[in-house]
C-alpha cells in the first residue's frame, strides 16, 4: 500500500535533507543547462503527444474529467498490448522505494522471475525502505553510482530533493528527442499518460524521465458506512456543526470507540469545508501559504476543541500510531487517508471483519456562507530518471518503461501487476486473488518504473468498485489544484523539511493545548524568517515567468 507522505513521514525524511542537500549543491557547477531551469524556458518544452490507449471497455467508464475507468471483474481472454519481449536480454539496474517488507529474492520469487522473462532482462533491483530514500539518494548521486532507473523520490508531494535540476543536468539523461511531440508514439502506452503528468518532468528546458500518474482525487475522509448505520449517525453531514456532532455520536470511549484519528488528516478535512488553498492560493500573480490564510487558525480553533471533547483516539499523537488498524477495526469509524488506499483496506481489513462497507464522507460547506472544495492531488507521484547512456541503451529502457505501462486487462498488465499465473495468483469469474505466495513475492515498486493509468478494480468486491467510482464522479468536479504543480523553488526543498517540523511541532502544541490558538501568528513569523518568504517569492517569479 502506498500511503500518501503525511506530515510525520516528512519529519522522518527530514534528518536526509542535509545531505542530499550538499550533494546537489556539488552538482552546481557540472552542467552549463543546470542554469536553465525557469518557468520560461520549461514551458517552451513541446510536451508528448497524448494518445489515449483503446483497451478493454470498462463497465464503468473514465471522463475527460479525471475520473477514472472501472472494472467489476478482469477481462476474459486479455490480450497482448506490446510485441516481443523491450529487453536485449542484459541486466537493467533499478532503485526505488518499498513501504513494507522486502520480498525474497532470486530464484525463489517467481513473481520477479516472470517479469524477467517478459522483460527479456535482468532486472537488478535495490529496494530502499522510504524512510530511508533520502539518504540513499545522496550516496547514490554523491558516489557516481547511478542505476539505470531510479526513482526520483520526493519528500512529500511536488517537493523534489535540493537541487534537483543541477543533479539532473549533471548525472541523468534528458528524453526530450525520444519523447516530445509525436516521438513518443514510438512508445504507446507512454503516450497513454496525460500531459498535465509529463509536465511534473520538465527541467532545464528538458524532460527528464517516467511521470508515476496518480489520481485527481487526494486525500479522502474513509468511513464506516455498517457502524455509521448500526449507531444511527448521519453519514454526511451538511455544515461543520453537524460533522462535529457526527463525532460526538460516534465516541463512547466506554465501548472504546473513538470518531478518528489521523489528526493532520482531520485539519485538511475542516480545511476543505472552507475552502482553503490546496497549499497555496495564487491571486494576480501573489502568493499565499495554506499557514498563513486567515482560515488557518478557525481550522485549529475547530480541531483543538474536537480533541478537547475526547473525540480523536486519545493515541491519536503518538508516533507511528496505527491509524489504519484503528479504520479498519472500527475503533475510528473515520479516517483520513488517501484516495489510493482504499484497495489496502479491503485486501488488510475485509477477510478479518467481513462487516466492513467502506465509503467516503465529502467534506461538507463549513456553514451557510462558504463552499467546500476538495484538495486535488499530484498528477504524478514521482518519476522514473534515467542514467546517461548511448541512444541504443535509452530506447530499450523506453521500451521497457513502455511494457510496464501496460493497462487494465492486458496479458501485460498481469505478469506486471500480479506475476506468474498459477503461482503467485489465480483468476476465477473475473476475479484476480493473490496466492500466499504471490503476496508475499510481490514488488509493488515495480510501479514506480513506469505505471498506467489507474483503474479501479476491486476483485471480489464489485460494490466496492462502484462506490469508489460514484465518489470519483461527484469529487473531481469538487477538485482544486495547488498553483505551484510544476513551479520549483529550490529553498522550498532544501528548507521545507526543517519548516515542516517547525509547523508539526507548533500544530500539536496547539491541538493539545499547549499553546494558545494565538501563538500561530509567532509561528508565522518563524516561518516567514526561515524560509517562507523565500519559498513565497521564489513561487512567484517561477509563475511570472510562466506567462
Amino acid at each position: 500500500m502506498e500511503p500518501h507522505v503525511s506530515r510525520r513521514g516528512f519529519l522522518q525524511a527530514a534528518g536526509g535533507v542535509a545531505a542530499i542537500g550538499a550533494t546537489g549543491a556539488s552538482l552546481a557547477g557540472c552542467s552549463k543547462s543546470s542554469t536553465k531551469n525557469s518557468a520560461a524556458v520549461n514551458e517552451k518544452v513541446t510536451l508528448p503527444t497524448y494518445v489515449r490507449y483503446q483497451g478493454a471497455t470498462p463497465d464503468l467508464p473514465p471522463t475527460d474529467a479525471g475520473v477514472q475507468a472501472a472494472f467489476l471483474r478482469y477481462p476474459a481472454n486479455p490480450k497482448r498490448c506490446t510485441e516481443g519481449k523491450p529487453g536485449s536480454g542484459g541486466a537493467v539496474s533499478v532503485l526505488f522505494a518499498i513501504y513494507g517488507a522486502v520480498p525474497p529474492g532470486l530464484p525463489g520469487n517467481k513473481y520477479w522471475a516472470a517479469l524477467n522473462s517478459a522483460l527479456g532482462v535482468d532486472l537488478k533491483l535495490q529496494m530502499i525502505l522510504s524512510g530511508n530514500m533520502v539518504e540513499k539518494l545522496a550516496v547514490t548521486v554523491a558516489g557516481n553510482e547511478i542505476p539505470d532507473i531510479m526513482q526520483l523520490w520526493n519528500q512529500t508531494p511536488n517537493t523534489p530533493p535540493p537541487n534537483t535540476p543541477q543533479m539532473l543536468a549533471a548525472k541523468f539523461q534528458p528524453l526530450t528527442e525520444y519523447l516530445s511531440g509525436d516521438a513518443i508514439k514510438d512508445y504507446p502506452l507512454l503516450a497513454n499518460l496525460t500531459q498535465e503528468q509529463w509536465k511534473t518532468t520538465i527541467y532545464n528546458g528538458e524532460i527528464y524521465g517516467i511521470p508515476i500518474p496518480r489520481e485527481r482525487v487526494g486525500g479522502i475522509m474513509y468511513r464506516r458506512d455498517d457502524i455509521f448505520k448500526k449507531l444511527g449517525v448521519n453519514p454526511q453531514p451538511t455544515t461543520f456543526a453537524e460533522f462535529k456532532d457526527v463525532c460526538k455520536q460516534l465516541t463512547d470511549a466506554k465501548s472504546h470507540r473513538w470518531a478518528t484519528a489521523n489528526w493532520s488528516g482531520v485539519i485538511g478535512f475542516v480545511q476543505e469545508m472552507l475552502a482553503a488553498p490546496n497549499g497555496w492560493k495564487e491571486d494576480g500573480g501573489k502568493f499565499t501559504s495554506e499557514y498563513e490564510d486567515p482560515t488557518y487558525k478557525q481550522v485549529l480553533s475547530d480541531v483543538r476543541s474536537m480533541v478537547s471533547a475526547g473525540y480523536l483516539h486519545p493515541d491519536a499523537f503518538e508516533k507511528n500510531a496505527p491509524v489504519k488498524d484503528w479504520l479498519g477495526a472500527g475503533t475510528t469509524p473515520m479516517g483520513f487517508d488517501n484516495y489510493t488506499a482504499w484497495p489496502g483496506y479491503l485486501i488488510s481489513y475485509k477477510a478479518q471483519f467481513p462487516e466492513m462497507d467502506l465509503n467516503g464522507m465529502f467534506p461538507p460547506n463549513y456553514d451557510s456562507s462558504s463552499k467546500a472544495m476538495i484538495r486535488r492531488g499530484v498528477p504524478s507521484y514521482s518519476t522514473a530518471i534515467f542514467k546517461k547512456a548511448k541512444p541504443a541503451r535509452i530506447k530499450e529502457l523506453l521500451r521497457i518503461a513502455n511494457y510496464l505501462a501496460s493497462p487494465f486487462g492486458t496479458q501485460e498488465y498481469l505478469i506486471r501487476k500480479w506475476g506468474a499465473a498459477g503461482v503467485d495468483y489465480t483468476i476465477k469469474n473475473g476475479n484476480v486473488t493473490l496466492t500466499t505466495k504471490g503476496a508475499a513475492d510481490a514488488i509493488g515498486g515495480i510501479g514506480y518504473i513506469a505505471d498506467a493509468p489507474w483503474a479501479i478494480y476491486e476483485p471480489g468486491y464489485p460494490g466496492d468498485t462502484k462506490k469508489e467510482h460514484a465518489y470519483q464522479v461527484k469529487a473531481v468536479p469538487m477538485t482544486v489544484a495547488n498553483p505551484t504543480i510544476g513551479l520549483y523553488s529550490n529553498t522550498n526543498s532544501t528548507q521545507g523539511a526543517k519548516l515542516g517540523v517547525l509547523i508539526t511541532n507548533a500544530q500539536q502544541d496547539i491541538l493539545q493545548g499547549r499553546k494558545p490558538v494565538s501563538a500561530w501568528d509567532g509561528i508565522m513569523t518563524q516561518w516567514r524568517q526561515q524560509g517562507g518568504d523565500t519559498i513565497r517569492k521564489e513561487f512567484e517569479q517561477a509563475f511570472a515567468k510562466s506567462k
